[in-house]
């Protein structure tokens, strides 16, 4: 036996199993598990832990289930070794494990990453066989976003729709492109961040369990934009602020509750109070809120402040004498868009009490309170003087 014979026998043996371990990896892909069972077949194959990440670092699949535990560090070294740029394959050790990390490509971008570890290092064998894997778990994620963009795109068509104020034709459309439409009463949210966050914004709202839950309706809008239509419901409007949180200086407005004939109305107010808000505001505000904030900002002199103090200085007058702060029941009133009961009800009062209480009002300010201009500068008069 010559000196060469056994290291050949040995390359022979080692081009063996890797080729037996792609045989059986393709086998894998082709089942029905897809890349939960190619990862369960290369752990094996190799003999050492598997995790398949997304293209955010965040773990897919794992083989055996107690590898996700090296989830954050690898998404922490994925991060500082990218730099800003898609990851390249890299070699990074953990404790006493060998880790081989690679990317997984899809129509030139990074659709997640690929990393195996074990303590002893791969051998070039191993190497080809990771990389096979590689190359079927970026057909399969090709597949996946593909599916992802058709279901996107029908997205966004019943959404502009809905926003173009056809609500019959809406629901026609959302049945027959499959696309779950939330159910009334509805809220418009835009949120928006800078171009190369957008895509994390998507992943985030589309990903949102809260959100999924509610069935609610998340599409692109534009390159700065995503517009969520969603049912109000408990812990909605904490569902968008997660969202944003986790988007650097991403921002949103969200509507109040409507119909799906009111969406046109919540869908032009929103976006335009969105772009008349200056940055800097909360995370995410009701239009409703911020609409008068906007007004009040304007107004923000002695000026008006000043007329808004002569507007209302009867009724603080009359609370000085009385003790009666009909300052409070106005607000209520107004706030209650001048419903007697709901405002009764807010105020803990008979509505024959409030109807007095308005009476009084009337009387002392001179003023008509079915007149909607004296509501509406009435209702300023208080916001500004809340301002202040």
């Amino acid at each position: 036996m010559s000196a060469r014979e056994p290291t050949v026998r040995w390359l022979e043996n080692a081009l063996s199993g890797a080729l037996e371990a792609q045989r059986s990896l393709i086998g894998a892909a082709l089942s029905s598990g897809g890349p939960r069972a190619v990862v369960t077949e290369l752990a094996s194959a190799l003999e050492c832990w598997v995790l398949l990440l997304d293209e955010t670092g965040a773990a897919l699949h794992s083989a055996p289930s107690q590898a996700r535990r090296h989830a954050a560090s690898l998404r922490l070294d994925i991060d500082r070794l990218a730099g800003g740029s898609p990851l390249h394959a890299a070699s990074l050790a953990f404790g006493t494990d060998q880790v081989a990390v690679l990317p997984i490509g899809t129509d030139g971008d990074v659709a997640g990453y690929l990393a195996a570890g074990r303590q002893a290092p791969l051998s070039p064998a191993d190497h080809s066989v990771l990389a096979s894997a590689v190359g079927l778990l970026a057909l399969d994620m090709s597949r996946q976003l593909q599916a992802v963009e058709r279901q996107r795109a029908a997205n966004l068509a019943v959404l502009r729709l809905a926003t173009a104020g056809h609500p019959e034709l809406t629901e026609s459309a959302a049945d027959i492109l499959g696309v779950p439409l939330p159910g009334a009463p509805l809220r418009v949210a835009w949120l928006s961040c800078a171009v190369e966050e957008l895509p994390g914004l998507l992943r985030a709202a589309e990903r949102h369990q809260g959100l999924g839950q509610t069935g609610a309706l998340v599409a692109r809008y534009d390159r700065h934009s995503v517009v969520v239509l969603l049912p109000v419901a408990e812990g909605d409007l904490q569902a968008l602020e997660e969202v944003l949180h986790r988007v650097p200086h991403s921002r949103g407005v969200v509507s109040e509750g409507g119909t799906l004939a009111e969406v046109p109305d919540a869908f032009r107010r929103t976006r335009s109070v969105f772009f008349g808000t200056p940055r800097g505001t909360d995370r995410l505000v009701l239009a409703k809120d911020v609409a008068t904030a906007g007004l009040l900002a304007q107004l923000d002199h002695p000026g008006a402040q000043g007329w808004a103090a002569a507007l209302l200085d009867p009724l603080d007058q009359h609370a000085n004498r009385s003790k009666l702060d009909l300052i409070s029941t106005l607000r209520v009133f107004l706030g209650n868009n001048g419903l007697v009961d709901a405002s009764a009800t807010a105020l803990g009062i008979h509505r024959h009490t409030l109807r007095y209480r308005l009476r009084r009002i009337t009387e002392l300010l001179d003023a008509d309170l079915d007149d909607p201009t004296v509501r509406a500068e009435l209702w300023l008069a208080l916001r500004l003087r809340e301002a202040t």
